[in-house]
Parts: structure tokens; sequence; C-alpha cells
């Protein structure tokens, strides 16, 4: 009996090894844990200008009124504005992104280093039309 319930208990631990270990690639804060990656491009690790905050973003992949206005305000105003974002994967990892305007336009950039799944490193985009954020950040604009 007693060997018939080491080996389960095993079996149950072995399992969950998986499972547990994508857990502990994913960081508490992944956008400061982001700003911190060796690889991040400078104006991420340092931000700069107008902090227009940092948003989880839901399925329906949209920015709030006021952070669209945050940046385009900072833009007309002729300063930088920051704005970070969160979105998950299928299985829940987090990706950050983070955007500078400049002009009318804006540079996105975001990393995969927490996706179980992803390839890692860092993609940056240009968008130009800080109206359509997020969405040009995957290089349809």
């Amino acid at each position: 009996m007693k060997k018939t319930l080491s080996v389960a208990a095993a079996g149950i631990v072995l399992a969950a090894l998986p499972l547990l270990s994508a857990c502990a690639g994913s960081p508490g804060d992944p956008i400061a844990s982001a700003r911190e990656l060796a690889d991040a491009p400078g104006w991420v690790s340092t931000p700069t200008g107008t902090d227009c905050g940092s948003v989880e973003l839901g399925q329906q992949r949209t920015l709030s009124k006021k952070n669209l206005k945050c940046l385009m305000d900072a833009s007309r105003a002729g300063d930088v504005g920051m704005l970070t974002w969160i979105q998950r994967t299928t299985e829940g990892d987090p990706v950050p992104s983070f955007v500078m305007t400049a002009g009318s336009g804006a540079t996105v950039a975001s990393t995969a280093a927490y996706d179980t799944y992803g390839q890692g490193g860092w993609t940056e985009y240009e968008c130009t039309d800080i109206a359509a954020l997020p969405n040009c950040s995957d290089g349809s604009q």
C-alpha cells in the first residue's frame, strides 16, 4: 500500500512539473522585468516624456480613449508620450508592449521573452496613426 501511494505521489509531482516550470518563467511585473532585459531597446529601458499609463488588454485589443488622448496630446505638444500594455497569449503568458510617440506616429516594441511557446526577443514596428494603437503593432500599418 505504501509503495502504491509513493508511486502515485511521484506520478502527480512529475505531471505537475511542466506546469510549475511554465509559471516560473512569468515575472510578477512583466513591464518592469521587460525594461531590465539585456536586449531591450534603450527607449524602453529608460523611458522619458509623458507617462500615459499601463494597460492589460482584453480580447478586444483596445486602448481607452483616455490613454490614446494622453499619447496624442503629448505628441501635439511636441513631447514624447509613453504607454505600456500587456496582452496575454492563449496560454496566459504576458507579452509586454511599449509605445513611444514621435510626431503624429509612434514606435511600438514588444517582447516575447515570457511567452512559453514564442520565439523570444524583441520586435519593433512603426505605427503611422496613434489612434490605431494597439492594432498597428502587428505590422499591419
